[in-house]
């Protein structure tokens, strides 16, 4: 008997006046790959689809969020979440000084991670840009930060064979990368992150699935 972990999910479709029909299926199949490739470890569901008309282009809310004050739009947002879930922004994006167009970040501690519970809802957050939708990975990489992974080389050599990143190749195409073809999470970050998930993210499990 395997008790999974399920949490929930709310979109908010920002600079959107209604719900487009192939956004809403876009979600959908982003939702059924992110199950898909966290094998079982935790469960997501939807929980809400929601659009806003507030515009704002991802690139510049990364800006105010890195260096603060933060714009409007980022107060707006607090009053769009609800506690209890993960909710993910969905902006539209802009290339930026000739490189490629941002398509998501998600705020993060980078150390007193159990304290997330006393900061709900506003690290429960994740920011997608429309374009991110298309490319199924772009959500599992940022769930992937979201319960407490990073980036292969932001770790030394160590931490990545305990997270399974032996060789070139599977840190190549890990998740956690920006490589065009990424296709995994290897077995010891799925149990990494579900341990995370119920160690710092606890708030946000709403019933744990038996799977026989």
């Amino acid at each position: 008997m395997i008790e999974v972990p399920t949490m929930e999910v709310n979109f908010h479709l920002m600079g959107r006046n209604e719900i487009d029909n192939k956004i809403e299926i876009s979600i959908n199949q982003n939702i059924d790959y992110l199950n898909q490739e966290f094998e079982g470890s935790i469960l997501f569901l939807i929980h809400d689809i929601t659009f806003h008309p507030q515009r704002a282009y991802l690139p510049d809310l990364h800006t105010s969020y890195l260096n603060p004050p933060e714009s409007p739009v980022m107060d707006k947002v607090k009053e769009i979440e609800s506690p209890g879930q993960i909710n993910i922004f969905v902006f539209d994006t802009y290339s930026k000084n000739g490189r490629s167009e941002m398509t998501g970040f998600t705020p993060i501690l980078s150390a007193f991670h159990h304290t997330y519970k006393d900061n709900s809802p506003t690290f429960d957050r994740m920011f997608i840009a429309y374009p991110g939708l298309s490319d199924n990975s772009t959500i599992v990489h940022e769930m992937g930060h979201f319960l407490g992974l990073k980036h292969p080389w932001e770790m030394d050599l160590s931490d990545q064979q305990v997270l399974g990143l032996n060789n070139d190749l599977t840190a190549a195409t890990n998740h956690m990368t920006y490589h065009r073809d990424v296709d995994h999470f290897t077995k010891e970050q799925l149990k990494t992150m579900q341990r995370f998930a119920i160690d710092n993210r606890a708030y946000l499990i709403k019933q744990f699935e038996v799977h026989f």
